[in-house]
């Protein structure tokens, strides 16, 4: 039973590894939808990034199931145990973060007014630059059992949600001098979402981050992460 065992837990690995690049991928889709601007056939693209995410979404439930079938059938220790529960847990974002690409893509795609867009474009890059780094290094530190960039990736957090702030109150500035124009006033909210969005792929980041935490030290952070990671 020893030999399975250790043949399941490194089959979940695998696979999970192969959804972490599948996700990766999504994201750089995105930076470079944003990057573009019109000048990309967005629809295309928005189309490459559905049919990447049915196989994310399948891939993710085959992990789930795989995770639970481990625990139930091998009796893992209790290391193993909580590796598994975070796997678990580390799936559920990454399938999150592949349906934020998609909802991201979907609001460049509603895009009414490219110089609206093309004004603030700068900004929502580097924030999306920042939340896609701290998905690939929070990805990184589950593979590699390494701590320094599950910390960073927490720390940075703060910076997006920040980065968001300062977003909202941009389009909020400039929202209200044109709400009687509605493709303007569409393009602003389009923008908004866009930020939110963003911000949350970082949070689903910052929770990889925990699970790696939780698997390889055996600490849970949750809803304290600031207070624990310096």
């Amino acid at each position: 039973m020893s030999q399975k065992k250790h043949e399941a837990i490194a089959e979940i690995l695998a696979d999970y590894e192969k959804l972490a690049n599948m996700v990766l991928n999504q994201l750089d889709e995105v930076k470079k939808m944003i990057l573009g601007g019109n000048e990309l056939p967005v629809n295309d693209q928005l189309k490459v990034l559905k049919d990447a995410e049915s196989k994310i979404n399948k891939l993710e439930v085959k992990i789930s199931d795989k995770i639970i079938n481990s625990i139930a059938l091998y009796q893992p220790v209790a290391s193993e145990i909580r590796n598994l529960i975070a796997c678990y847990r580390i799936v559920i974002s990454l399938e999150r973060i592949g349906d934020l690409s998609i909802s991201i893509a979907k609001q460049l795609s509603k895009m009414e007014n490219q110089e609206v867009f093309s004004s603030l474009s700068g900004f929502i890059s580097k924030m999306m630059d920042l939340s896609a780094e701290m998905a690939r290094r929070s990805m990184l530190s589950f593979i590699n059992q390494d701590m320094e960039l599950a910390a960073w990736t927490i720390k940075s957090e703060s910076i997006v949600d920040e980065f968001n702030h300062k977003l909202l109150k941009k389009v909020a500035e400039r929202a209200y001098f044109v709400a009687e124009d509605k493709n303007l006033l569409i393009s602003f909210i389009c923008i908004k979402e866009i930020g939110s969005n963003i911000e949350r792929i970082s949070d689903h980041a910052a929770n990889i981050a925990e699970a790696s935490i939780y698997a390889f030290e055996g600490k849970d952070i949750r809803h304290h992460r600031k207070d624990d990671v310096k």
